[in-house]
């Protein structure tokens, strides 16, 4: 009638995580109700920082396909997406990750057990100071109570930017550039079993498409894709 113990447990744990989510988060709206970063209306809902209006205007990817991804890369998400990733506007991750939730959400499909930001290399983290799949990942994560694994898979080198690439050498840009950290990053892969991989844009794929193959090869029985947004 209830299932077993196991998930007894699982379902008791979900809902007590539930519970403690809805009153952080009304704690959180009381002293600081949430803002439209666009107009500055008041937001939409207690976790998201857009007005109903502003969120009705996002421009929505609603092209079918393997991937999750919440909107297409225009404005005014575009403006959104850059400002987090070479300005800092770290509150931006906030809306998008909220936005790239709601989109997994609308799918209805199985959940990952475990979400893998694509990483950075270490010089470029160094030099722009965070990785803004990680930050995406993590709100995303909250909103959708699945655990984020930022060290389970590194850069192994420092690859151009893809911005300027033909589609044929943004493939051969990221050929071999992830890997599983080690034995324990690979346990604890295997351990979850799905994962979903998280980056915020996708223009050829080729970026998420590597790592994909990567964790695949490594024995990860499903491994879904989010981004925020597609280039078109």
């Amino acid at each position: 009638m209830f299932g077993s113990p196991d998930s007894i447990v699982n379902q008791w744990a979900c809902f007590r995580l539930t519970v403690a989510q809805r009153l952080a988060r009304l704690v959180a709206t009381t002293l600081f109700p949430p803002k439209c970063c666009l107009c500055g209306f008041p937001g939409a809902s207690v976790d998201l920082d857009l007005c109903s209006f502003c969120h009705a205007d996002m421009p929505w990817h609603d092209d079918p396909d393997s991937s999750v991804v919440a909107l297409r890369f225009a404005p005014p998400a575009d403006d959104l997406i850059r400002q987090l990733k070479y300005h800092g506007v770290y509150a931006n991750a906030r809306v998008l990750g909220v936005l790239l939730a709601q989109a997994v959400d609308e799918r209805a499909a199985p959940l990952p057990r475990l979400l893998v930001p694509v990483p950075l290399h270490g010089a470029r983290l160094r030099e722009r100071g965070f990785n803004q799949a990680v930050a995406l990942a993590r709100y995303a994560g909250r909103m959708l109570g699945i655990p984020m694994a930022t060290s389970l898979v590194r850069r192994t080198r420092d690859t151009p930017s893809q911005t300027s690439l033909s589609v044929g050498e943004r493939h051969r840009n990221v050929r071999g550039a992830f890997a599983v950290s080690g034995p324990r990053a690979l346990r604890r892969l295997l351990a979850a079993g799905h994962v979903a991989v998280v980056d915020d844009v996708i223009t050829t794929g080729s970026t998420v498409a590597e790592l994909k193959c990567v964790l695949l090869a490594a024995g990860i029985r499903k491994v879904d894709v989010w981004a925020v947004a597609r280039a078109t």
